[in-house]
């Protein structure tokens, strides 16, 4: 098939001890789906249950080569004075499905990751006051870093917690199982608004302790079991300073600074 321009490369996130790469179709997010975050947010969960937004494709960043001796940089984003971490468990959909039953949506489920929902939340907490949609909050460049998926049978959410750090200290902790809706019950609601396809992920919603990163600050999410997701807040990017770089799955993304380290 001709296009009048090239197509944009494919979005693509690591899999643990595989060559082959995840493609990324769409970014599913899950608002307040622990009871802490969301009283710590102004909301009442026994009133309000938890929702769903969307990031585009291309805002998946792959972490997968990251590390606390070399993290890589991702551009601190225009536009905001306050931007915050949400650390996240990440799901993976393998399979095609609509309107699924918990028990039925767990097959769909195809691997798990760990990965931070970046958030600008002034704009968000304007959007909030004049009733718009969090686009500009939620959707931007590099808003989805996430570690190397793992695929389902070689992972056990059971009892497992999940952990942010800032600089080596630790800002948010929860166990998984207090999440509101369970990674099957995520997985089913969505499926009645939206079918579910191979290469959709689903940022599950992250607990209590949200704050502030600023240009410098190591962010590490770890999940037991499941790789971290690891970067440094670099400056930010600016049209002049850009360069077209090739990520860690051969996809190409814009970094503003210096890349690793």
């Amino acid at each position: 098939m001709a296009y009048v321009l090239e197509p944009p490369p494919t979005p693509t996130l690591a899999v643990q001890g595989d060559e082959k790469t995840f493609p990324v179709r769409r970014i599913y997010c899950v608002g307040r789906n622990y009871w802490e975050h969301a009283i710590e947010m102004g909301a009442e969960p026994e009133k309000e249950p938890p929702f769903f937004f969307h990031k585009p494709s291309d805002a998946a960043v792959d972490c997968s080569r990251s590390s606390l001796e070399a993290p890589m940089d991702l551009p601190y984003p225009p536009k905001t004075e306050n931007l915050h971490f949400e650390g996240e468990l990440v799901i993976a959909i393998g399979q095609t499905g609509k309107d699924l039953t918990p028990e039925a949506a767990g097959a769909l489920i195809w691997g798990y990751g760990v990965g931070v929902d970046l958030t600008r939340r002034d704009l968000q907490n304007e959007a909030k006051q004049m009733k718009r949609p969090w686009c500009t909050s939620k959707g931007f460049d590099y808003s989805g870093p996430v570690g190397a998926l793992v695929p389902a049978q070689n992972f056990d959410i059971s009892g497992k917690n999940i952990e942010l750090k800032v600089n080596g200290e630790r800002k948010q902790f929860s166990e998984l199982s207090k999440m509101i809706w369970n990674c099957n019950e995520i997985v089913a609601h969505i499926s009645s608004f939206h079918t579910m396809q191979p290469g959709d992920i689903i940022f599950t919603g992250t607990p209590a302790g949200v704050g502030a990163l600023k240009p410098g600050d190591v962010c590490e999410v770890l999940v037991e079991g499941l790789p971290s997701c690891v970067f440094k807040m670099a400056k930010e990017c600016n049209n002049n300073e850009a360069t077209t770089r090739t990520n860690m799955s051969g996809g190409v993304v814009l970094w503003g600074g210096s890349g690793m380290g």
